[in-house]
């Protein structure tokens, strides 16, 4: 449904209500730092260089390191890197790339042996190229789910293990481990986040949002185990089977309060996916025709991507929009330029939002200050 509204003269910047939280992340999740090894390791990642066990000699290989940095990155990524790890035969078995944020265990000749896998040494370290790459990682959070950008590509045909994985477990104070054989007792587990059916891409980047299911026993978030291989079972798949991994993002349950003027409108852009609220409208806007703008309404229900500039109408004082972790609609020609943070400009380089708004419509008016508040969305000068 499309409404039209005039734009009027006015210098006077609406501002509104909002909370800016700060939550745990995954240290080096979008890799981009590669000192402790070069090119074979990112930083505060594990690999089978650095296993521990009775056979981590065998599983390591430096000629095959099985992690090698990449460009191939996730479309849409500010970065430079992603991470990707590959299989490769040991004795005619199938050896998994395997990637982890704590230590490789290896003390087991066959691969479904339950002494391999990986743990949370929280003592453990190495240094190389005098950086110190912990072997565990400290973690507080309480995320919703975790979202991770993959590309599996494997060599050949495994029928009945077809499918790569990705998990995380957050867990408390304890050296806990998480292997195909055996996991430590769920007594010391927070929650956790698993896909075991990653299939293949077929030369394609995709975007899977894992979420955590908490155990509700009491155990305290202090550090969180994130293991990612080229197969979800033991000696599974085929040599040179590879995943690539970019940006691995925990993504928190937020919520932004908009104080709604008395006029009826405010303008918004949020720093994450969110929710079309049922108690407003949303729009944005899609073109200036002779000093009118043309407006798009998102339906209520619908998942907004973060960083979108919005227009939103609503007689309560306030509306509240909460983030969410489903796929995000498609949002296009939208000419509302959103701003998370304060910024600066030119005197007459935006219009915004003016009071002079009545209820029947949103009147939108040419800035002359030189600041821009956080959270809200603007048209720029054309």
């Amino acid at each position: 449904m499309r409404k039209t509204f005039a734009i009027f003269a006015a210098a006077v910047l609406l501002s509104g209500a909002a909370q800016a939280q700060n939550h745990p992340q995954i240290t080096n999740g979008d890799f981009e730092t590669w000192t402790f090894d070069g090119a074979n390791l990112p930083n505060y990642f594990n690999s089978f260089q650095t296993a521990d066990g009775l056979f981590s000699g065998l599983a390591y290989d430096k000629n095959n390191r099985q992690v090698k940095r990449s460009t191939d990155k996730r479309p849409g990524s500010p970065g430079s890197y992603s991470c990707s790890i590959w299989s490769r035969k040991v004795s005619g078995v199938v050896a998994q790339g395997n990637l982890t944020t704590g230590r490789v265990h290896a003390a087991a000749m066959s691969a479904t042996g339950k002494n391999n896998y990986n743990y949370s040494d929280r003592d453990g370290s190495n240094t190389n190229n005098g950086v110190n790459n912990p072997c565990a990682m400290p973690f507080t959070g309480k995320p919703d789910s975790l979202v991770v950008w993959v590309k599996f590509a494997p060599s050949g045909t495994d029928s009945s293990h077809p499918y790569a994985k990705v998990t995380a477990t957050i867990h408390s104070d304890f050296d806990y481990i998480d292997g195909y054989a055996q996991t430590s007792d769920s007594k010391y587990v927070v929650a956790t986040a698993i896909n075991m059916t990653i299939a293949k891409t077929n030369g394609q980047w995709k975007r899977l949002s894992i979420p955590f299911k908490y155990t509700n026993n009491g155990a305290q978030p202090k550090y969180i185990l994130l293991s990612a291989a080229t197969n979800a079972y033991p000696g599974g798949g085929n040599e040179n089977d590879y995943l690539y991994l970019d940006d691995i993002t925990l993504v928190y349950k937020q919520s932004y309060r908009l104080d709604i003027p008395s006029q009826g409108w405010a303008t918004l852009c949020l720093d994450f996916n969110a929710k079309a609220p049922a108690g407003a409208k949303v729009y944005t806007v899609t073109e200036l025709v002779a000093g009118y703008a043309k407006l798009q309404e998102i339906p209520a229900g619908s998942i907004i991507p973060a960083n979108t500039g919005l227009l939103v109408r609503s007689d309560a004082s306030s509306v509240t929009f909460e983030s969410s972790i489903m796929d995000p609609m498609s949002v296009s020609g939208n000419i509302l330029e959103g701003r998370t943070t304060a910024g600066s400009c030119q005197a007459g380089q935006y219009y915004v939002l003016s009071p002079a708004s009545t209820k029947d419509r949103a009147v939108f008016g040419l800035y002359q200050g030189t600041s821009l508040a956080a959270n809200k969305a603007y048209i720029e000068v054309r």
